[in-house]
């Protein structure tokens, strides 16, 4: 296992906030990150409010030319992405403000989705550097996936995340059953080939998944490797069945559901299908995922440090 501990803390002086107001309660904790932060003893040089996805990446490339070494974003993991994406392979940390939905990333990293312990996590100043993944060369944070995931995001529209919460991808993804035909896939990893019918498809990068719902036992932000699943056609019923095993730890034992770890795997579908990364759909098959170890350095509790048995010096 690699040594993803980081020996000086995080600075916190001159952080920049971006806070994306369009996610689930981006608008309503803005200004409370910014009384948090200072509260807490983080001086901020800047901080904007993100109201259209494309303005993220200037804001945080404009950060890091003004030499900003902590850039805390606020919103959804489809915003902690691009973000991810941005500060892949830097010294800059990130900071992260769990606003969405599920928050898988600040899951896997320990971090309680409330906006009180993100903001204490970011003045404690340890950092710690985590795996990223890839998607034909997109970084993304948690999960790809195609299928039905992708059918429900054409579903679950922003007014329907607001108003539903967690809630609303369940009643997004029974509206998209009805539309859902099965897929033929082919899959090459670990020097092998092979095909199967689904109906959902993807990786995960981390153990906690889908808002803490589900937990994949030997898949960390510092494992090295990602957990690839393939749920074939089922019915509703038998869909729920699936899920209920999951959920109850036997992520690789379930009857009926295929999973593996890799550290890359090719997908093809036979014609060009949408994916979704980090709950946003983002390109199509076919796709070569990956791992990079240790692309991101980001802010973590304490909690976070001693799992790996390790302190900060």
């Amino acid at each position: 296992m690699p040594s993803i501990i980081d020996r000086q803390k995080t600075a916190v002086k001159g952080a920049t906030l971006i806070v994306n107001t369009l996610s689930r309660r981006g608008e309503q904790w803005h200004e409370s990150a910014q009384r948090l932060l200072l509260d807490s003893g983080v001086e901020i040089e800047s901080a904007h409010k993100l109201t259209r996805p494309k303005g993220l990446e200037p804001l945080i490339r404009d950060a890091l030319d003004r030499g900003s070494q902590l850039i805390v974003v606020g919103g959804g993991d489809g915003t902690i992405r691009c973000a991810a994406g941005v500060l892949a392979r830097t010294e800059a940390a990130l900071g992260v403000l769990p606003l969405g939905t599920v928050n898988d990333f600040a899951r896997n990293l320990g971090i309680e989705p409330t906006l009180e312990a993100a903001c204490k996590v970011i003045a404690g100043g340890k950092t710690a550097h985590v795996d990223l993944a890839q998607a034909n060369g997109d970084y993304f944070v948690i999960t790809a996936s195609f299928g039905l995931s992708a059918l429900t995001q054409t579903v679950l529209s922003p007014p329907i995340k607001k108003l539903f919460g967690p809630f609303g991808y369940v009643l997004a993804a029974l509206l998209a059953w009805r539309k859902l035909n099965h897929l033929h896939i082919q899959i090459t990893h670990d020097g092998k080939t092979e095909e199967m019918k689904v109906m959902q498809a993807g990786v995960i990068n981390g153990h906690s998944w889908m808002g803490g719902k589900f937990e994949i036992p030997g898949v960390d932000l510092d494992s090295g490797r990602m957990a690839f699943y393939a749920v074939p056609p089922q019915t509703i019923w038998d869909y729920f069945r699936i899920a209920r095993h999951v959920r109850l730890g036997e992520f690789f034992k379930t009857p009926g559901f295929r999973a593996f770890t890799t550290l890359e795997i090719y997908i093809k579908t036979r014609k060009p299908y949408p994916m979704v990364l980090d709950g946003d759909i983002c390109g199509k098959t076919p796709v070569t995922l990956k791992i990079v170890p240790e692309a991101l350095r980001v802010c973590v509790p304490t909690e976070f440090l001693e799992v790996y048995g390790k302190q900060e010096a």
